[in-house]
């Protein structure tokens, strides 16, 4: 007797009975938790010269963000550890309920200093999205994983480009910018109240207790033949995305002729770069998304590594802003697939157990090229020019794709 195609789906729903409802809710979380965070985090150094640092502004807001970015490097290994043996749900409530509180106390810092305090507890609780793509796929049919990381991505980019915008827009109308981090702790208690009201999962809890370690599950990972190669393709893809928007602003303003310098084109053609990059990103997202539901994974993110590399090549020989506006739409529909191709490999490569800290490492390392890419870049650009930074991620790119390559011809 031939059994009927509802079949596979029916034992796919008994397995994952919530994975449905959690594909609607996700996503929105995260497009409502990353809408907090764009909303205010621009605005840092408003805040910093508001309570009285005139001189080196741009050094205190460096060391901070510097800092944020430890913090946040140091403790996701340690919340995917926990979310390994206690649940993921409760990880993306502790990151969104942590930040959105955080967020909301930021503004009564007495003085610079308990100002930065403030941020590194932000930092401490950070990691909402990578929490919740962690309770995805091991809450998803893993012929569905592909649709399901794209999706949670897509709500991701949605917010982080529209987060800069309606601040932006919001900084003109409120009279103090205080305001804005109410308002994007707000967003992060939302998006906790949605995920705590709506989501669910069927907990995969690793064998033993919980301890606090970094070092010892990092080299356990390590020693899985693919997972080293992820974790260098997963920096790289943070450092070519969005450890570069600020550079890319830089770049805008080299590219603008003399005479077309001014406020208002300045600000016109880097939102322009900005967009280009988020919206060709939301474009490609979904139909990646089913094109990893339907093919291998590892040969998808051979592709989009090495379109990455190639779409960063007339960075070094363009002269216009438009020009680079398109450079950057075709970055972002090509390597749109890198980030979810990632996590759906470290699910399959991770050992039994270990999928939400081999995640959370992996958003460790991301953090950590969102800070260093704008240091190396300040240190390349006054001596080389930053096209000179941009042919040394290309190459770094293209090592890592060869070093991808040959890890899977071994295998």
């Amino acid at each position: 007797m031939q059994s009927s195609p509802s079949e596979p789906a029916s034992a796919d729903d008994r397995r994952f009975p919530y994975w449905r409802r959690n594909l609607k809710v996700v996503p929105l979380s995260n497009l409502l938790a990353s809408l907090g965070f764009g909303l205010a985090w621009p605005f840092l150094p408003l805040m910093v010269r508001g309570l009285g640092v005139q001189e080196n502004l741009a050094t205190w807001v460096g060391y901070m963000v510097l800092g944020f970015y430890i913090v946040s490097f140091t403790m996701n290994p340690i919340w995917g550890g926990i979310a390994d043996h206690y649940g993921r749900k409760v990880m993306v409530l502790r990151a969104t309920i942590g930040m959105g509180i955080a967020f909301t106390l930021v503004p009564f810092a007495p003085s610079p200093l308990w100002f930065a305090c403030l941020i590194m507890v932000v930092g401490f609780f950070n990691g909402s999205t990578g929490a919740s793509l962690a309770l995805l796929v091991a809450n998803t049919p893993p012929k569905r994983i592909g649709t399901a990381l794209s999706l949670a991505q897509t709500g991701t980019l949605v917010g982080q480009t529209m987060g800069p915008a309606v601040g932006a827009v919001l900084g003109a109308v409120v009279d103090r910018v205080h305001w804005l981090f109410w308002l994007s702790g707000a967003f992060l208690l939302l998006a906790s109240a949605l995920v705590a009201i709506f989501v669910r999962e069927v907990k995969q809890l690793a064998a033993g207790r919980w301890r606090l370690q970094w070092i010892a599950p990092l080299r356990e990972l390590l020693r899985v033949p693919h997972i080293g190669p992820l974790y260098l393709l997963g920096f790289l893809f943070s450092v070519l995305w969005s450890g570069n928007v600020t550079i890319m602003s830089i770049y805008v303003l080299q590219l603008l002729p003399t005479h077309a310098q001014g406020i208002g084109n300045e600000a016109f053609w880097v939102g322009a770069v900005a967009v280009a990059l988020g919206v060709s990103g939301l474009l490609a997202m979904p139909v990646w998304g089913r094109v990893l539901d339907r093919r291998d994974p590892a040969r998808v993110l051979a592709f989009s590594t090495a379109a990455a590399a190639l779409t960063h090549v007339p960075l070094l020989f363009i002269q216009t802003p438009l020009q680079l506006v398109l450079a950057r739409v075709a970055f972002g529909v090509s390597a749109a697939a890198m980030q979810p191709a990632i996590v759906r490999l470290l699910k399959e490569h991770a050992p039994v157990g270990m999928d939400a800290r081999a995640i959370s490492y992996a958003t460790s390392f991301q953090f950590i090229a969102m800070g260093l890419a704008p240091f190396v870049a300040g240190l390349i650009g006054p001596t080389l020019g930053l096209r000179a930074y941009f042919g040394l991620t290309i190459v770094l790119t293209v090592g890592g794709f060869v070093l991808w390559m040959r890890g899977g011809r071994r295998a």
